[in-house]
């Protein structure tokens, strides 16, 4: 007689804790069983650990268990009555109050407490007690979403996370939470430069450029919203090929404002003062040439040991590359090219000349144009094949491209986006917060700005 195969299965749970510690002595104060369920051999990855959905389960119920402990501690302090003088405040109920997570939505009840003097009561909700009922972590979320996405996206991109479509993260939402961000950003960077460079820099690079918005603005078509990035030279690496070249440690500086570049002077100072600027350090400033370009970098002479101005190559080779000629004058242009590349203008101002004579009148003033931008940047334009020999910095575009970083993957993506100078800089100043290299350690005081202030 055969005895029937016992059949065993495996169960697992998981439990939420809380217990007291007294001089190494653990008392237990609850233990709540959270999630349970049964272990399954794993046919598939669809199979294997918990879901999507389970993990925001095990998400929302730990935290209710969590806050519920904290939430308790509230209720252990003696209170007293502001009004009434060593009058205690009375329990009174709780109040039902709204917290949302990164992940989670959790429906909390506070204890209210009552003078029963004077009817005065005490804060109950979780905005009124801690400051705000977001948590910092889900600001932060909303808010870099909300500079690299649109905000609808950004509503999309949270609902897919989360599983669920949460109203805390409608697209107003987090519309308000990137701006309110932003704008403290900005404030911050305003009492950073003040600040004293830690580690000074022997020299640094600064590379200042701009780029044209679409406006809301009645009878303009778009307003110029300005970038600069700031490196040291031994910062820029590139791969074992040479063919990829990235910035290990920078710092980024941007502005809409039309306040006579006052704002980003300001924000670029900040930069540059981040990354070791002092009065022994040499600054090598590369811009596209337009005045507004070079104001900016010059604000930074007076700090500094001494700079070097450079005409950006790679938007002195646009300028040339971007001037349609017939194929039989093309030549001549490409050997001005070869003049300004070596750092001979006058040579190259001399056949540009020849040139405009000799082409047909239909094409001379776009050369003309080129005639004049070469003359107002003659004392910026620099042996660059020199320099390249020799390893050293003469184009912005191994810095990346900021305004494509900075503001046309935001704000240029599609046609129809509009902007105002007001709402388009808190975006800017979160954006270059989050592509200079201390966003990890400067996002707390930016988001608690932003929730305490408003």
């Amino acid at each position: 007689m055969h005895m029937a195969a016992v059949m065993t299965t495996r169960h697992y749970r998981i439990s939420f804790e809380c217990y007291e510690c007294d001089d190494g002595q653990e008392s237990p104060v609850s233990k709540t069983v959270i999630m349970s369920g049964l272990v399954e051999k794993p046919v598939d990855v669809f199979n294997f650990g918990l879901s999507h959905e389970a993990q925001i389960q095990l998400l929302q119920a730990s935290q209710d268990a969590l806050l519920k402990e904290q939430i308790q501690l509230l209720d252990e302090e003696v209170l007293y009555c502001p009004s009434c003088p060593d009058k205690k405040l009375t329990k009174n109920g709780k109040q039902r109050t709204d917290y949302y997570d990164v992940f989670t939505d959790h429906k909390l009840a506070l204890p209210r407490h009552r003078c029963r003097d004077c009817k005065y009561e005490l804060a109950s909700t979780i905005k009124m007690v801690l400051g705000h009922n977001m948590s910092a972590g889900l600001v932060r979320l909303q808010s870099e979403l909300g500079v690299n996405y649109t905000y609808r996206e950004s509503e999309d991109l949270l609902s897919v996370f989360s599983r669920a479509k949460r109203s805390i993260n409608n697209h107003d939402r987090i519309k308000q939470m990137a701006e309110r961000v932003g704008t403290e950003v900005g404030a911050l960077h305003r009492v950073e430069s003040q600040i004293l460079a830690a580690e000074p820099a022997t020299e640094l690079v600064v590379a200042v450029d701009g780029g044209h918005i679409n406006t809301v603005e009645t009878g303009k078509r778009s307003f110029e919203a300005m970038t600069a990035v700031v490196y040291r030279p031994e910062a820029l690496v590139s791969n074992d090929k040479g063919t990829r070249h990235t910035l290990t440690s920078k710092h980024c500086a941007a502005s809409a404002l039309d306040d006579n570049q006052q704002q980003m002077i300001n924000n670029t100072i900040a930069a540059a003062l981040k990354q070791g600027l002092s009065p022994h350090t040499h600054i090598t400033a590369l811009c596209d040439g337009a005045d507004n370009c070079w104001q900016i970098a010059q604000a930074l002479k007076p700090l500094c040991a001494s700079m070097t101005c450079i005409l950006d190559w790679f938007h002195l080779g646009m300028k040339l590359h971007n001037i349609a000629l017939p194929d039989d004058f093309k030549p001549k242009l490409l050997r001005i090219k070869w003049h300004l590349w070596r750092g001979k203008v006058d040579r190259a101002l001399q056949r540009l000349e020849t040139l405009m004579h000799a082409c047909p009148p239909a094409y001379r003033l776009r050369l003309e144009k080129l005639q004049t931008y070469l003359i107002n940047n003659r004392a910026k334009i620099v042996d660059y094949r020199s320099r390249q020999k020799a390893g050293l910095v003469f184009t912005s575009n191994l810095a990346e491209s900021t305004v494509e970083s900075l503001i046309n993957q935001r704000c240029k993506g599609q046609q129809h986006m509009r902007w105002s100078r007001e709402g388009l800089d808190p975006l800017l100043q979160l954006r270059a917060a989050i592509g200079s290299n201390d966003w990890n350690d400067r996002w707390q005081q930016a988001v608690r700005n932003a929730i305490t202030t408003h």
